[in-house]
């Protein structure tokens, strides 16, 4: 579980590695997505801070708030799927992409 003491962590990793891959996606946060029935206000925070990071450097550019919002729960869900994967053992097709890309997610 992760706790409010350590999330400015987690939203400078986010914003400070915007090419991660899911496979080093942290654990903690893939968790606590699986753990609760949509995003918390955290998990929010930190895939915006994570999506924004990645446009400026894929894109060099800021993005609209509405694709922002969109891309939290599509990053929310694959974070979901990529923890239950984990848990079963199941070879997820998104490992090698980037996490923070929206773009590339593989619907399921």
């Amino acid at each position: 579980m992760i706790t409010r003491e350590q999330e400015p962590e987690y939203l400078r990793l986010a914003e400070s590695a915007p090419g991660m891959l899911c496979r080093e996606a942290p654990p903690e946060i893939l968790e606590a997505c699986a753990l609760d029935n949509e995003p918390t206000p955290f998990l929010e925070r930190f895939f915006e801070a994570g999506v924004r990071a990645h446009a400026r450097k894929a894109h060099g550019r800021e993005l609209p708030q509405l694709y922002v919002n969109n891309a939290i729960l599509v990053l929310w869900l694959r974070a979901c799927r990529l923890y239950t994967n984990g848990l079963l053992g199941i070879d997820d097709p998104d490992w090698g992409r980037e996490f923070f890309s929206s773009a590339d997610a593989t619907p399921n």
